[in-house]
């Protein structure tokens, strides 16, 4: 019906994105709402101390910061995924995907990540939705962990000034 015609060209990837986007609305509506109805009855917030803003940032953002770096991954994965063509790797053996146990077959939409390993791009977007930021093989790390502490620090920064949790 209406529902499944409009999120027909939406990507599957972007689904729990917009589903956060959507409860953050929610939440900021909510919140506005509040805010109204308690001002209206002359109630006002307790004054507080004001936090450590890098330290709130980073707690804030920590959740937040998974599905942020996941879209960036899942992005890259579609972005930078090729066709198998094994010409191409005369000297090796035909690889298999760790993930589904399968061989490589000409024409296959794979992925080679920096350590030169390479899975199925369905299989390694299996993978990043399980919010495994490393290669299924050697567990080298896909971002690096100061990234993530930096994309940490961005989203918690954006939504204490989203959401305005700072003390006046």
């Amino acid at each position: 019906m209406g529902l499944q015609g409009q999120l027909s060209d939406v990507s599957s990837d972007s689904i729990p994105l917009l589903l956060v986007a959507v409860i953050a609305t929610f939440i900021g509506h909510l919140r506005s709402s509040l805010f109204s109805f308690l001002h209206s009855l002359g109630l006002s917030r307790l004054e507080r101390p004001p936090p450590d803003d890098g330290l709130l940032a980073s707690t804030v953002g920590s959740g937040l910061a998974g599905l942020v770096v996941l879209a960036e991954q899942l992005n890259l994965n579609r972005l930078f995924s090729y066709r198998y063509d094994h010409s191409r790797h005369r000297d090796a053996a035909v690889p298999d995907c760790v993930v589904c146990l399968s061989s490589l077959k000409d024409g296959d939409q794979v992925r080679m990540l920096h350590c030169r390993h390479v899975f199925h791009k369905h299989c390694f977007d299996g993978w990043l939705d399980h919010l495994n930021f490393s290669c299924p093989i050697c567990r080298s790390p896909l971002v690096q962990d100061e990234r993530v502490a930096q994309t940490r620090r961005r989203v918690g920064g954006d939504l204490l000034h989203w959401f305005s949790l700072r003390a006046n």
